[in-house]
């Protein structure tokens, strides 16, 4: 089979923002600061997937090849009124990601398993153009240049072997990968005075063993290794004046974070649930991150930088249960409890932007755990109904602690039309309490972070077809 698929998106979106800077010692406004956005970003996908089946089943060869390309042209208008100055600056970045992928896939089952294996090349393209127009009393940064240029190779190869016995299964597999980066840096950026490029070679080892003892009792034990690449957006050199006072920037230095996870578990089934039980370590090597951190270099203004860095080790390691159960015929209850310790360690570093200043991350250990309680329901009518609960304790995160959170959802769906049709209602985070708050501590400067990133949707669709 050859499958060819495509896909065209272009977004044009205005924003605008006034935001009001309170001395809260005296509740005068000492500045307002407004500004408009205009950003166009488009979006296109080319993919080709071949794949040939043999006659065994489950023996099979595919390849893909996909092409993208993602563009993001953003003007900043910014308008400044204090006792200071009244400024009017405005930014433009024009970014084009090309994206390049290939890749080969095989797979043959053997009379206890199977086996896997593959190849695939990966590489990623995004210049960047940073165009500023400073007004009278600028509050852009000269010596930040006006462009960079981001590129990825990654080659990388992996086999895996599946195993399966009467009393016990083996899983083992390693991926293997090879990649080259290379960040340009403009040479009239004063803040980054080199390129940086660098390579690594890095193996990913996955190794699952289950011992069946009966037809109720599973024990397993896990090992697995991962990697989390900074995107450009991470590593970006330009900074993003949407608040002048709390100035996010990326990092072109930044590195992947690596994470090392052992597991063992226990599976006890019955007729109509399961028990799962979990203990686990996860080790965390050159975790980044955004930071903050104030910036002392401007006499009229305090300015906090919250900029991308890697920050050093932690892990996490605690018990997840898992649980299932059918109550009745119409009702199936599940649920799900993770209790944990989160550890991290010491760290300094250095920023560099907008001047060389060292900072420290220190070490903090939190007993914490998340909690999930779901309902299936069938209800009269033939309507699928359920009710999901989560809650996250507080815990701790590098410079503060982040705040509990919890939500009930709702979800619903119907069958209509023969079958043919479907209605379904959603609602995520019914009372509004899943936003992340984390209040964060560091040297001169306490602040109190909300985000709410549209955890609160309502979503009503009709699916029907011919």
């Amino acid at each position: 089979s050859i499958t060819i698929s495509g896909l065209y998106d272009r977004e044009k979106h205005i924003d605008t923002s006034h935001v009001a800077f309170i001395n809260q010692n005296n509740n005068l406004r000492e500045r307002l600061y407004t500004w408009r956005e205009e950003e166009v970003t488009r979006f296109i996908n080319v993919a080709a997937k071949y794949k040939h089946k043999f006659k065994q089943q489950g023996h099979s060869l595919s390849g893909y090849v996909l092409y993208s390309q993602g563009l993001e042209d953003e003007t900043y208008s910014l308008n400044d009124s204090s006792a200071v100055r009244i400024g009017r600056d405005k930014t433009n970045i024009l970014a084009v990601e090309n994206n390049v992928s290939i890749s080969t896939d095989y797979a043959k089952p053997l009379k206890n398993g199977k086996i896997e294996t593959g190849l695939k090349f990966n590489y990623r393209d995004l210049p960047v153009e940073y165009t500023i127009t400073p007004g009278e009393n600028s509050i852009l940064f000269e010596g930040i240049g006006s462009f960079s240029n981001w590129n990825e190779e990654i080659y990388a190869g992996y086999g895996n072997y599946v195993l399966e016995k009467e009393h016990f299964d083996i899983e083992a597999g390693v991926r293997a990968e090879y990649t080259k980066v290379l960040y340009e840096v403009d040479p009239n950026n004063t803040f980054y005075d080199r390129n940086d490029a660098y390579d690594y070679f890095e193996l990913f080892p996955n190794i699952r063993f289950t011992y069946k003892l009966n037809g109720s009792n599973k024990f397993s034990a896990f090992f697995n290794r991962r990697i989390d690449r900074p995107g450009e957006p991470e590593l970006r050199v330009f900074p993003k004046f949407d608040d002048p006072e709390l100035l996010k920037v990326g990092n072109p230095y930044s590195r992947p974070q690596l994470t090392n996870k052992f597991e063992i578990a226990h599976k006890y089934s019955w007729q109509k649930g399961y028990l799962y039980t979990s203990f686990y370590i996860g080790l965390i090597e050159n975790q980044f991150l955004r930071i903050l951190n104030t910036d002392t270099s401007n006499p009229n203004f305090d300015i906090v930088n919250k900029i991308y860095q890697n920050i050093g080790n932690a892990n996490n390691s605690g018990i997840e249960l898992l649980f299932s159960q059918s109550i009745t015929q119409y009702w199936k209850l599940s649920a799900n409890a993770n209790f944990f310790t989160n550890r991290i360690d010491d760290f300094e570093g250095e920023l560099l932007f907008p001047f060389r200043r060292n900072f420290r991350i220190n070490k903090s250990r939190e007993n914490a755990g998340d909690f999930k309680l779901n309902n299936q329901l069938e209800l009269p009518l033939g309507i699928n109904f359920q009710i999901t609960g989560l809650y996250n304790s507080e815990r701790n995160v590098p410079q503060g602690k982040r705040f509990e959170r919890s939500s009930i959802d709702i979800g619903a769906k119907k069958k209509a039309f023969n079958n043919k049709g479907e209605f379904t209602l959603s609602f995520s985070d019914i009372f509004n309490r899943f936003g992340i708050k984390e209040r964060i501590r560091t040297e001169g400067l306490t602040t109190l972070y909300e985000n709410y990133f549209e955890t609160q949707v309502l979503r009503i669709g009709f699916n029907y077809k011919f």
